[in-house]
């Protein structure tokens, strides 16, 4: 997932780590399903994951746990800290895929289509812990020609993280769940500040984010279906409707264009960590810098309303190797890093989600702060049909670079939104989608 987190965090994600390893060995054997299968596989199996130095820690942990469980087994951790997805595909091109690792939840199509996913569909029935009381919807993006060959490791929503001290300072009250899109334009205002000598925006009331959750979220609130029958349909006017809440921020100064943010040397979500953007859209990943770096009051509210509200679903799925020798160890190992036993050793870092209602209202597995309300909310509506489609087209890689190069174009305001809108679908539909 896309994060930027600081060495500082050290200390504190050690702790994480370490309550979330005294609570795993709180949790008894037959709490978790497989682990009578576990006592009695055996081999040497590899599991590759990305991410930071602090996720590589908690899933040794997680390993490390598992092969108490497996005394003949052996999980080999490959961890891949930089261009993931090239070391991936690098490795199916010489059919050496690992027998577990991480995809995003619009990559698993192109390994499907490579015959290189198995169908653990079996091992769901023979784990029925493991699509206990899941989250709606979270399995489609795994599942192809009704077999389950990916599975959701967790996932993030998408919410509004609110500087509540410039609320306080500008008088302005802070915005509950049920707000709406006029209230964050008109709040966004309020909070914008210009220098002293009025010259230039000092401090911008909320930020953008030229990235597929913002597109997904806001063409999603007002019922877009920006991909319709194969085909991109940014054009349509609903799509238009809900970029136009990005697009409009930035024309009326309440937010900064990517261009601006480059300019500045930092980021949007550091913007937001340093007082000089309000409010700021943006999953769970950014929660522990902020909780070491803020220093103010801080707070998530859902995304606000506008005629609808859909979350977008930012997912990093297991598949299983269809190369594999062991699926029945491999399956274990999954069973048991998506047990309250093994996800309570990762979930405490508040990087993401559980893919599971109990355990999203559960402060042990989605702590505070900032509150937890926002996030479990947005469970109820996560993805759409859209979103859906485009992912299982296996080309998302390439049909999010066309959107997003366009979509800079109008932020920068070189063309019109509707122009960019109707250079994306021209491109898309005449290369990508072309029947």
């Amino acid at each position: 997932m896309k994060k930027n987190l600081k060495k500082a965090m050290a200390f504190m994600m050690a702790v994480a780590m370490t309550a979330g390893l005294a609570l795993a060995a709180d949790v008894k054997a037959d709490d978790w399903e497989g682990a009578e299968k576990a006592a009695t596989l055996s081999g040497d199996i590899q599991y590759m994951h990305s991410g930071d130095d602090y996720e590589r820690e908690m899933y040794a942990g997680v390993f490390e746990s598992y092969m108490k469980y497996a005394p003949e087994v052996h999980v080999e951790q490959m961890y891949v800290p930089s261009d993931y997805a090239t070391k991936l595909q690098t490795l199916a091109s010489a059919n050496s895929l690992p027998d577990l690792f991480w995809m995003g939840e619009s990559g698993i199509k192109q390994y499907y289509d490579a015959g290189m996913l198995y169908d653990m569909t079996p091992y769901l029935e023979e784990y029925p812990d493991l699509t206990e009381d899941i989250v709606d919807g979270v399995l489609e993006y795994g599942n192809f020609d009704g077999k389950q060959v990916a599975f959701p490791k967790d996932w993030t929503s998408y919410v509004m993280y609110l500087n509540t001290d410039m609320f306080a300072e500008a008088g302005v009250d802070v915005p509950t769940n049920d707000w709406t899109v006029d209230d964050y334009k008109e709040i966004a205002a309020k909070l914008t500040k210009k220098t002293e000598d009025g010259s230039r925006v000092d401090v911008y009331g909320t930020a953008i984010n030229n990235y597929r959750a913002d597109w997904i979220n806001w063409m999603g609130n007002y019922g877009a279906e920006w991909f319709k029958d194969g085909k991109s349909n940014f054009s349509d006017e609903k799509s238009l409707q809900g970029l136009g809440v990005m697009y409009d921020l930035i024309q009326a100064g309440s937010a900064p264009s990517p261009g601006t943010v480059s300019s500045t040397g930092d980021s949007e979500d550091r913007l937001f960590i340093i007082g000089k953007v309000a409010m700021y859209p943006s999953g769970r990943w950014v929660i522990p810098s902020f909780r070491q770096e803020c220093d103010f009051a801080w707070d998530a509210v859902e995304m606000p309303m506008g005629t609808t509200r859909v979350c977008p679903f930012i997912c990093s799925m297991v598949g299983i190797a269809s190369t594999t020798k062991l699926p029945d160890v491999a399956a274990n190992v999954l069973s048991y890093q998506m047990s309250d036993e093994g996800l309570v050793q990762v979930m405490g870092s508040a990087l993401s989600l559980p893919a599971y209602n109990d355990l999203m209202a559960n402060e042990e597995y989605v702590n505070t702060p900032p509150s937890a309300d926002a996030f479990i909310n947005s469970a109820a509506y996560l993805g759409s049909q859209s979103q859906l489609e485009a992912s299982q087209t296996g080309k998302w890689s390439e049909y999010g670079s066309i959107i997003s190069a366009n979509l800079s174009d109008a932020f920068e305001g070189n063309v019109t939104l509707e122009e960019a809108c109707k250079a994306i679908d021209e491109q898309a539909n005449g290369t990508l989608f072309a029947d």
